[in-house]
C-alpha cells in the first residue's frame, strides 16, 4: 500500500509544493503553486507524465494554491525575518482587538518575537515533559513540569536565529508592543527548523498570572479536548483558527498527512511532513493560531499557507517533537475539577491507556504499543512505594514506559518465524510512590511508546 512519502518525487516538478495520498480512498492530490498549461510543462515538471512513467496510474486531482507565480513552497505565515537585502516586511493589519495588549494573554491575539514583527499567541497551558528527552533544543533552566506557551519556531525563535532569553511581546512591535512594557515571556525552547521536519513550533515561559486558558473570540470550554487519534479519519471535517490577522475562520481540511514545502524567511524551503492542510484560513500575521475541530477538540498549529490553503502541524506532533504535552485547562483548574487534559487525564489504574498517539515510519508499518495491564506487588497503602508491572502488547522492539513519571524500557523479543507485523507481550516494573493522602481509589498517567519516538 503507498504512502504520501512515496509520492515526494513528484516534488522534483517545477511548480509542486505538495502531495498528499489518501490511502482510504487511493487518492492522490498535488498542490501547485499555479496551475499550467500541459503544453507549457518540460516533460520533467508534468505530473501525469511523471506518475506514467513511474508505471502508477493513481487517481490524481491537481490542486492550484493561487499564487501568481512558479514558487519553490508554500509561505510561513508572516514576515518575521530581516534580509540582507532589505527591512523585515510589514504584515497586514490586525483584526479588531487582537492589537491591543491583553492581560491576561488569551490564545490568538497579537505576539512574537521582539526582533520580529507580529504574528499570534498560540496553546497555552503545555507542559514540559521531558526537556532531555525530544527532539528540541532547551534552555538550561527549564525542567519537566514547566508551563510554556506555544507558537512558532519561526515566529519565537526567528527560524532557529534566535538565542535563549530573547524576549517575546503581547502586543507585537508592529501593533505598538515594546520590550519595556509589554515582555510576557522569553524564549525557552524550539524544535529546529530542518528539512524533513514535521513541526514549526517554539516555546516561551510564562508567568501563570498573567496567562489565561482561554482563545479569544472562542467558546470559553474550547480545548475540550487534545486530538491525538487517526489524522487520516479528519478528511473532510471542518476546524477553526483564532489568528492575529483574520481573526476567526474556519474551512475543510483537504489533507491530513500531507509531505509541503514551506518558504521560511530568507532561508531554502524546507520539507514538513504529515501536515494537515485545510482551505483558506489564514493571512500573514496568523502564524501561531491554534486550530480547533468542531466540537472544540485542539488538533493543529498553524504556520503557512497560501490563498487558497492553510499548513497546520498535527497537534499531537508538536507535542512529540517538542516534548511536552498540551492542556486544557490550568492545571489548579484541572484539580479542583476533578477533570484533565483528554485523553490523558488520571485514569483508574484498571483503565487501559497509553499518553500520546505513536508516529511511526509508514514503511515499517510497526503497531503502535497498547497497554494490557497493570498489577501491584502487595498491598497498596498510603505513604508507601508498591512495585508496579505493566504487560504491554506491541511488534518486536523496544520500547518505554512511564507510570506516574517512573520510567523504564522494556523489550519485546523476536522469535524466528516472525510473521509480518506479529504482536508480542512484554513486561516492566517500575517502583511507584503512593501518595500520603490518598482515599479510595489511585489514579496513575500510563504512558509510553518505541524507544526514539518522545524520548
Amino acid at each position: 500500500m503507498p504512502s504520501t512519502p512515496d509520492y515526494e518525487f513528484l516534488l522534483e516538478c517545477e511548480n509542486v509544493i505538495g502531495v498528499d495520498y489518501d490511502e482510504d480512498a487511493e487518492q492522490l492530490t498535488v498542490f501547485v503553486s499555479q496551475k499550467r498549461p500541459k503544453s507549457a510543462l518540460d516533460a520533467a515538471d508534468d505530473v501525469e507524465t511523471r506518475l506514467a512513467d513511474a508505471g502508477d496510474d493513481v487517481d490524481v486531482t491537481v490542486v492550484d494554491a493561487g499564487y501568481d507565480e512558479t514558487r519553490e513552497g508554500f509561505d510561513a505565515m508572516d514576515a518575521n525575518t530581516e534580509t540582507e537585502t532589505g527591512p523585515i516586511e510589514a504584515v497586514p493589519e490586525a483584526a479588531p482587538g487582537r492589537q491591543d495588549r491583553h492581560r491576561p494573554v488569551p490564545g490568538g491575539v497579537s505576539e512574537i518575537n521582539a526582533n520580529s514583527t507580529a504574528a499570534t499567541a498560540g496553546p497555552y497551558p503545555a507542559r514540559v515533559d521531558d526537556p532531555e528527552a525530544s527532539a528540541a533544543r532547551w534552555r538550561e533552566d527549564v525542567a519537566a513540569g514547566d508551563l510554556v506557551r506555544l507558537a512558532n519556531n519561526h515566529t519565537y525563535a526567528r527560524s532557529n536565529a534566535a538565542e535563549f532569553g530573547e524576549l517575546i511581546l503581547q502586543p507585537s512591535p508592529q501593533d505598538g508592543g515594546t520590550a519595556d512594557d509589554d515582555a510576557v515571556g522569553e524564549l525557552v525552547g524550539y524544535v529546529p527548523i530542518e528539512d524533513d521536519g514535521r513541526v514549526d513550533v517554539a516555546a516561551r515561559s510564562v508567568d501563570p498570572t498573567q496567562e489565561t486558558a482561554t482563545y479569544y473570540e472562542l467558546d470559553e470550554s474550547w480545548p475540550t479536548g487534545v486530538y491525538r487519534d487517526d489524522y487520516a479519519d479528519l478528511r473532510g471535517e471542518t476546524v477553526t483558527k483564532t489568528g492575529r490577522t483574520s481573526g476567526v475562520t474556519s474551512a475543510e481540511l483537504e489533507a491530513t498527512s500531507a509531505s509541503v514545502r514551506v518558504d521560511i524567511g530568507d532561508q531554502e524551503p524546507a520539507l514538513f511532513r504529515e501536515q494537515l492542510v485545510a482551505g483558506p484560513l489564514s493571512e500573514p500575521g496568523d502564524s501561531g493560531s491554534p486550530v480547533f475541530l468542531d466540537d472544540g477538540a485542539l488538533v493543529g498549529l498553524l504556520f503557512a499557507g497560501s490563498s487558497q490553503q492553510t499548513i497546520c502541524n498535527r497537534i499531537a506532533a508538536v507535542e512529540t517533537e517538542l516534548g511536552v504535552e498540551v492542556l486544557t485547562a490550568e492545571p489548579d483548574e484541572e484539580s479542583e475539577s476533578g477533570t484533565g487534559p483528554e485523553p490523558t487525564a488520571s485514569v483508574p489504574v484498571y483503565t487501559t491507556t497509553m499518553d500520546h498517539t505513536i508516529d511511526v515510519d509508514l514503511a515499517v508499518e510497526t503497531p503502535s504499543p497498547t497497554l494490557d495491564s497493570l498489577s501491584f506487588d502487595g498491598k497498596i497503602r498510603s505513604g508507601d512505594s508498591v512495585d508496579v508491572t505493566a504487560t504491554i502488547t506491541a511488534a518486536p522492539g523496544t520500547y518505554w514506559l512511564a507510570i506516574d513519571g517512573e520510567r523504564t524500557t522494556v523489550t519485546v523479543p523476536e522469535t524466528e518465524r516472525e510473521a509480518e507485523n506479529e504482536t508480542r507481550t512484554a513486561a516492566a516494573t517500575v517502583t511507584v510512590s503512593i501518595p500520603d493522602e490518598t482515599d479510595d481509589s489511585l489514579s496513575l498517567r500510563v504512558r509510553g511508546g518505541p524507544v526514539g519516538s518522545l524520548d
